[in-house]
């Protein structure tokens, strides 16, 4: 046989291969979608990776294929016109059906190409389904032990801190034998919204079993970690749950960690779970951090952002009395103890400087006391004073030590700059702050105020300088001001938009 003839059988035989192959995993895939025995989830993302190569690889060679059989037949068609005898005129027809067979051949393999990737997205679809919890739409306990130890290996390799948290929704059995369990399921559901409301957009929220959510939070020390879990057990402690409207009380107990060296996945978990039975043996609703060599009880918050502040006349004239007595800082405002406005600036310059050196995201949050004069002209001055300085106490709880900066910026603003943040994490932070700042009881001659804030959150733009990203957030800010006050807002570098599900947005 000559070259040419060589050619075209290895090149049929090469598709009939890819076609054998490529129909075998096609009826595999099947078989295993239409079992009822539990779908492996890691045995079904191998496959696909494996099935996406094939897949390519097929597609390239039908595409070199139609090359060479159009070459061919083209080939054949003047080979036969000049043969003049019939065994000639013979070879030729049986190479020409070689090349018809060749072209159904590589027909059948696009359809089976088309069929391939459809079973790809299928098996997609399963891997994504087998991670998620349905009551709660978060990841369930296989999402998260996969995302802690990539979360490891990160903490391992650049020694970036690593905390995880435990959440115990206590009492969930009693309250689905007495209610059922829709009920239980609303519980969850309502916990799963307050972890997401509270928590940074960094952190990984998952439900870890029947009655517990995980939450691992990356580049976090314990210090912070710990906060974080008051904020939750606190937020889910004040929220009004109701059960066919029906009021009832909801508590969490927590046990936090920090991974530490010879810690892997299993032993920084297995030091979670002693922080919470701890917390569980204390009576519940409360939480516990686990140091490496003891368990230790999680104060719990004080100040208005959960017990309440009562501005009666003593507490008045004790601020006062303080705000007198208390030494001038050239940086830092007397009343709210941030940063002034002319460090405020200083500073934000810097951490430009750093953000055009490294290429990292910076945003910038600016937050304004809704109705502050007519609070003053109400209750007075020291009410207004009393009100900031809770504010601040709020951002500071919001914040990330040694990186994050807050400044005084005018009278009613506060700032807040976030260093390696992209938008979706500022926006965050605003919401928290500013949930925060409306559940915050202040009582004043016996009555409470409602006390709100306004967000405007920018990132700063590539090239961009500090007065550009201040008009950004400011825009942003007036936005928040004009749809309703106590919301959040945020520009992407082309106009203002109100966050989905704030309450500005609700109004619109």
């Amino acid at each position: 046989m000559t070259h040419f003839d060589w050619l075209v059988l290895i090149s049929a035989f090469v598709l009939i291969v890819d076609l054998v192959g490529g129909i075998a995993i096609g009826w595999w895939i099947r078989d295993a979608n239409s079992s009822h025995d539990a779908f492996n989830a890691k045995a079904a993302i191998d496959s696909l990776r494996q099935l996406h190569d094939l897949t390519c690889d097929v597609a390239g060679r039908v595409g070199q294929h139609l090359s060479r059989v159009d070459a061919i037949s083209q080939e054949l068609i003047t080979l036969r016109s000049s043969c003049k005898s019939p065994k000639d005129r013979a070879v030729v027809d049986a190479v020409s059906q070689i090349v018809q067979i060749n072209e159904e051949l590589t027909s059948q393999l696009s359809q089976a190409k088309l069929k391939l990737c459809k079973q790809a997205e299928v098996i997609e679809a399963q891997a994504a389904a087998a991670m998620a919890d349905l009551v709660t739409g978060l990841p369930n306990r296989r999402g998260f032990d996969d995302e802690l130890r990539r979360g490891m290996a990160q903490w391992q390799q650049l020694d970036t801190p690593l905390s995880i948290v435990l959440i115990d929704v206590d009492n969930l059995q009693e309250l689905q034998q007495k209610h059922g369990q829709d009920a239980a399921d609303d519980v969850l559901r309502g916990v799963a919204q307050i972890l997401n409301e509270t928590m940074r957009a960094m952190d990984f929220i998952s439900r870890y079993s029947e009655d517990q959510f995980a939450v691992m939070f990356p580049s976090t020390h314990l210090g912070d970690a710990k906060q974080a879990a008051e904020r939750v057990r606190s937020a889910v402690e004040s929220r009004a749950f109701r059960v066919e409207e029906t009021p009832v009380k909801i508590t969490v107990s927590e046990g936090v960690t920090e991974a530490l060296p010879g810690d892997d996945a299993e032993t920084l978990v297995e030091r979670t779970f002693t922080a919470l039975a701890a917390s569980r043996e204390a009576g519940r609703n409360c939480a516990h951090l686990h140091d490496g060599a003891r368990c230790e009880a999680i104060p719990p918050e004080s100040g208005g952002a959960r017990n309440g502040v009562n501005l009666g006349t003593e507490e008045l004239q004790a601020l006062a009395r303080q705000l007198q007595s208390q030494p001038a800082d050239p940086n830092t405002d007397p009343l709210t103890g941030l940063l002034n406005r002319r460090c405020f600036f200083e500073a934000l310059r810097h951490r430009i400087s750093e953000h055009n050196l490294g290429g990292e995201p910076l945003c910038l949050v600016l937050l304004d006391l809704d109705q502050l004069k007519g609070l003053n002209r109400t209750h007075g001055q020291l009410v207004g004073d009393v009100v900031l300085r809770t504010i601040a106490q709020i951002i500071r709880t919001a914040m990330r030590p040694h990186l994050d900066m807050a400044a005084r910026y005018e009278d009613a603003k506060l700032a807040l700059v976030l260093p390696h943040a992209e938008l979706d994490d500022a926006l965050a932070v605003a919401e928290r702050i500013r949930r925060a700042t409306a559940a915050c009881k202040l009582r004043a001659e016996g009555a409470e105020l409602s006390v709100t804030v306004s967000g405007g959150v920018a990132q700063l733009p590539h090239g961009g300088d500090s007065v550009g990203l201040i008009k950004l957030a400011d825009i942003a800010l007036k936005t928040a001001k004009t749809s309703g006050r106590n919301c959040s807002c945020y520009h992407d570098g082309v106009r203002p938009h109100t966050l989905a599900g704030s309450a500005c947005a609700t109004m619109a």
